[in-house]
């Protein structure tokens, strides 16, 4: 697996493939026009900015902090786990 400091020096493209291929998804919101998608990676959250009116990824995001994930706890349902 690749390390959050090798992901964020990839080219585009690279970053793309590795998320199909290695991350692993938790969720998406809304906001206005564009889909936020939120994924895992290893130790690191990966966020895609997607607008679908012209089907185009506008940018992705990596990050540790997970105070930066706060916008998607909202849209985590945990109902199913077990305590």
């Amino acid at each position: 697996m690749i390390s959050l400091s090798d992901f964020q020096v990839l080219p585009f493209d690279k970053k793309c493939d590795f998320i199909t291929v290695f991350a692993d998804y938790i969720v998406y919101r809304s906001e206005m026009d564009r889909k936020y998608y939120l994924y895992f990676m290893k130790d690191y959250f990966v966020e895609v900015c997607y607008l679908p009116i012209k089907g185009k990824v506008l940018g992705i995001h990596a990050f540790k902090n997970i105070e930066l994930a706060e916008a998607y706890f909202e849209h985590i349902d945990i109902s199913d786990l077990q305590l």
